[in-house]
């Protein structure tokens, strides 16, 4: 019975690669070009996070201070128009602080300090709030601030007008081989859209350290791409 069911089984794997075989070389017969098309567009939403954090002997000691540059920077937020539903606060987060070198074997997992911390994440629609922000957070003292994220509120858009541009690369690369073989073009037979860097919506800077931070920043360009295969009959 396990005999006949290994037969069966082998059977059933050549037959699936057999007609994967045939399935690729099957291909429509004619002129196969590939086009490319990009936008490059400004950014209208920026996202980053800051996180506050504070060391003490009591988690509750350093919760105080935490809470204290939190509700600081928030009123901040709020007076530059800045709403709630752009910005993210998380739970506090508590770690212990050890410092083996100087504690006795007896207690040696009790902590030396205890640090709180809080992460704030902005999904700012307006860039001139960034830097003031990022001003405010180093003077309370902040921990790390995150890499800066971009994004584009009208990604479908854009994506559709960099399809539009590789459909027109891959038309014109078409003709220009036709007239060097010296043949006439048909329609298309074949159409693929190749997923080639389809929406990347969020474009990263460097990670940028709160000791380096500019004075000004200034958001760069932001790059949505698309690629097609199309394949077109010859009309001798």
């Amino acid at each position: 019975m396990m005999a006949k069911l290994r037969v069966m089984l082998s059977t059933l794997l050549i037959v699936t690669f057999s007609m994967q075989v045939m399935a690729q070389q099957i291909k429509p017969e004619g002129i196969e070009v590939t086009g490319k098309g990009a936008v490059f567009i400004d950014p209208d939403i920026f996202i980053f996070s800051i996180s506050l954090a504070d060391r003490a002997m009591t988690a509750a000691q350093a919760k105080q201070v935490v809470d204290e540059k939190t509700t600081e920077l928030l009123t901040m937020a709020k007076e530059m128009d800045i709403t709630d539903k752009s910005i993210e606060t998380t739970q506090m987060n508590i770690r212990p602080i050890f410092d083996r070198s100087a504690q006795q074997s007896a207690n040696l997992y009790q902590p030396s300090l205890i640090e709180v911390s809080r992460e704030i994440t902005f999904i700012l629609d307006d860039f001139s709030h960034y830097d003031p922000i990022l001003d405010k957070a180093i003077h309370l003292g902040v921990k790390y601030i995150s890499a800066l994220k971009y994004q584009t509120s009208k990604a479908d858009t854009f994506y559709r007008q960099a399809l539009d541009a590789a459909i027109k690369d891959a038309q014109a690369k078409a003709l220009r081989i036709a007239n060097k073989l010296d043949l006439d073009l048909g329609k298309v037979t074949h159409m693929t859209e190749i997923p080639f860097n389809v929406p990347k919506l969020i474009m990263q800077d460097s990670l940028m350290e709160s000791s380096s931070i500019a004075l000004s920043s200034t958001p760069g360009k932001y790059e949505i791409s698309a690629q097609v295969s199309l394949i077109y009959s010859i009309t001798r």
